[in-house]
């Protein structure tokens, strides 16, 4: 009796973990906020994206837990709507590859979702408590068939996030590690609740995250985030503000029409 009590609180956490949206009606504001946030469906028609929302479900997961492993059946692409996921292999030597690690906003799993073998190609973790939008294929599917515009706007922002690869690639290349770190904020920083309407961006627990994805020491992150001071940043534990996004994207080198936040 314990052991099937036990079976059935695993089964009643997974299924409160991952409801369905209609079961969030509570939610609906963030979800979409969420999806019109993101390259793939900013442009998407009211209609369209109210019959995206229905096929959404919203995932939380604990730290260290697995969204899905390398080799399972790619059924859904994911938006981060909180927190942040790390996605790795693992050699045969026991060894960990961190391919990338993605933020709130940001998507991932699309290659392995519109794939021939709908094959996830690596492991999905959560680095911290994270929350995240499922999207499942099938959606995708069935609206191209019904709807051209819909496919032609799906090229068009999968080719927006090719060139945003490219451009994050020569990020990493080319620009110093103070540059980088900048680059970081100026994307992943939102709007305060304070008068002053400056910005804020909340780091994760674990600063080796950010050294790993922006490809720095992680003794020369605290280092180089001191050096952003003149430019505009400010520092409170965790908390970073921004308090002049023209100053910071000067510094990085960035266009204006390129600014992030």
């Amino acid at each position: 009796m314990v052991l099937i009590g036990i079976k059935l609180k695993a089964v009643f956490f997974y299924y409160v973990q991952s409801l369905p949206l209609s079961h969030h009606k509570d939610e609906k504001v963030n979800i979409t906020t969420t999806l019109r946030k993101n390259p793939l469906f900013r442009n998407i028609d009211p209609n369209a994206l109210q019959s995206l929302i229905k096929e959404c479900h919203v995932k939380k997961l604990e730290k260290g837990h697995e969204l899905f492993s390398m080799g399972e059946h790619a059924h859904s692409l994911y938006i981060i709507m909180d927190g942040w996921i790390k996605l790795f292999r693992v050699s045969r030597s026991g060894e960990e590859a961190v391919i990338h690690i993605f933020g709130p906003g940001e998507s991932f799993a699309e290659a392995a979702v519109f794939s021939e073998n709908q094959i996830y190609p690596v492991n999905a973790q959560a680095i911290e408590e994270s929350e995240v939008l499922g999207i499942p294929r099938s959606f995708f599917v069935n609206k191209i068939k019904e709807d051209s515009n819909f496919a032609l706007t799906m090229l068009g922002t999968i080719a927006a996030r090719q060139n945003f690869l490219v451009h994050h690639m020569e990020q990493l290349t080319t620009r110093s590690a103070s540059q980088r770190i900048g680059y970081f904020l100026l994307r992943f920083c939102q709007e305060s609740h304070d008068k002053n309407g400056q910005m804020v961006v909340t780091l994760p627990y674990d600063k080796s995250i950010i050294s790993t994805r922006l490809n720095i020491k992680p003794e020369t992150f605290s280092r180089s985030l001191s050096t952003l001071r003149e430019h505009g940043i400010i520092t409170n534990g965790r908390q970073v503000t921004i308090t002049s996004i023209d100053k910071l994207t000067e510094y990085c080198d960035l266009q204006k029409s390129e600014k992030l936040c």
